[in-house]
């Protein structure tokens, strides 16, 4: 990220989309936030621990964060993060399946892994189930 190219206007907006959020996500940035993203992404990948499934939800919560801050932030930090988001928003589709009843183009709220790992009799949430 080009970070010369950034105005004060553009950190400002970073700064009030944490603020913003804060009472549901805490104080966060938007770095720590993507860079949570990606390990979720990589650790989907690699296989989902099958003790950590009823803390899936709260581990989207990085996620969730995005799209909720996304609007907030200019045009500027918007585009130069884009991609970025786009690129890990592709890699977590592939590496995920739709939640049952859920449409195959299901957006990231809506799927879990596709490779669980670990003792797999565990009860799974209904919604894991296919």
């Amino acid at each position: 990220m080009d970070m010369e190219a950034l105005s004060a206007d553009d950190y400002e907006s970073v700064h009030r989309a944490s603020r913003g959020l804060a009472v549901r996500y805490g104080v966060v940035t938007l770095n720590a936030m993507m860079e949570a993203w990606e390990a979720l992404v990589q650790e989907v990948e690699e296989g989902f621990d099958v003790e950590q499934v009823w803390e899936y939800d709260n581990l989207l919560r990085c996620r969730r964060w995005l799209a909720e801050a996304w609007p907030v932030f200019t045009d500027r930090i918007r585009a130069v993060r884009q991609a970025e988001l786009d690129a890990l928003d592709a890699r977590f589709q592939l590496a995920t399946v739709p939640l049952r009843g859920q449409a195959e183009d299901a957006r990231w709220h809506s799927r879990r892994p596709l490779l669980i790992v670990g003792d797999t009799l565990l009860d799974l949430p209904g919604s894991w189930v296919l």
